[in-house]
């Protein structure tokens, strides 16, 4: 039996959700960290920690009609907790909640217990305590949170149409967080030889890793810190790194196939051209330059995962004219992330 497209669209927005609260989350922690290891945190702390930290969440014009200057308390209040904010941590809580409230009886129950606490615990916060505390506390909580949530949706649901929902939604979520970090990144410390690790920017190809939990993974290579371009093809093309936005981008047509398969989407649907079309652009070694121009290709990686996204709307979330429901919900938050 088809999927409703209500029900379909509220777990693919639910994960989407849950996905860009720990990518933002884990932006977070880094940046708290770079600052700490700085030696100049008043004068570089702004050019090269805060402010592009906004920008790699594309919330930076938002920010500046709110905000004079970017510091680590504005900062870190306008993506945590920021109610004005539609891609703050807690807002994504807060979606991620209201569509899993509509698809709870598809839902362990553990998910929406898991999900309802993370969300009143972070909302009962008296207002200065992420000032007092860093945002060490908060974003581990959130990491936490999540890896928990994604654990009990893996293990503790049928990997039906409604789990390759949340896969899908997931890792498409990641596969378009990972090109814009990577994007931004590389313009702003463009590599003179990317096959040489300048000393200076050192931390920033460290927290560049630590940003996507790549850290550890990549050093198990057995390569040493390696070059910027090497740190660029793992999290673009390494097909067993789960946050590399080639394994990204396998897991959404896995899911998708598995979709096809079971009658929830239609054969020939346009998101299996398009990711196909995606992944031949990162295997062709002449569309992806692993240089300083690789944020060109990040930007093409990053319309493409919206092209996919609008695709899958229409494929699957389609629904009858003048219809209230997730469809607002649906636009609504890909306004928020554009």
């Amino acid at each position: 039996m088809t999927m409703l497209a209500r029900v379909a669209d509220s777990l693919y927005w639910m994960a989407r959700a849950i996905e860009r609260a720990d990518t933002y989350a884990r932006l977070l922690e880094v940046s708290h960290a770079m600052t700490l290891e700085s030696s100049d945190a008043n004068g570089a702390g702004r050019r090269t920690v805060w402010e592009p930290l906004v920008e790699i969440t594309g919330d930076l014009e938002k920010f500046l009609t709110t905000h004079r200057r970017a510091d680590e308390r504005s900062v870190a209040w306008f993506l945590s907790f920021s109610n004005a904010n539609p891609n703050s941590v807690i807002s994504c809580l807060q979606r991620a909640r209201q569509n899993a409230h509509a698809v709870r009886d598809l839902l362990p129950t553990d998910v929406w217990e898991a999900l309802n606490a993370v969300y009143l615990d972070l909302r009962s916060w008296p207002a200065g305590r992420i000032s007092r505390e860093g945002v060490y506390p908060f974003s581990r909580q959130v990491r936490r949170a999540s890896a928990l949530l994604q654990g009990l949706m893996d293990q503790g649901m049928r990997h039906d149409a409604s789990w390759h929902f949340l896969r899908m939604g997931r890792y498409l979520e990641r596969a378009e967080k990972t090109a814009r970090l990577l994007e931004v990144k590389f313009h702003l410390i463009a590599p003179s030889d990317p096959v040489v690790m300048p000393g200076a920017d050192l931390h920033q190809w460290r927290s560049l890793l630590r940003s996507v939990g790549a850290d550890e993974a990549y050093l198990q290579l057995d390569i040493g810190l390696g070059s910027p371009r090497e740190i660029a093809r793992f999290l673009v093309v390494d097909d067993r790194f789960p946050r590399s936005v080639a394994f990204c981008l396998d897991q959404v047509s896995d899911a998708v196939d598995a979709l096809v398969s079971g009658g929830e989407m239609l054969a020939g649907a346009t998101p299996i051209a398009l990711i196909a079309a995606a992944r031949e652009e990162l295997a062709d070694e002449t569309a992806v330059p692993w240089d300083g121009a690789l944020g060109v290709a990040m930007d093409r990686v990053q319309r493409r995962c919206n092209d996919i996204d609008a695709a899958i709307a229409a494929s699957c979330f389609a629904y009858p004219s003048g219809r209230e429901g997730g469809q607002q919900r649906a636009q609504a938050a890909r306004q928020a992330q554009n």
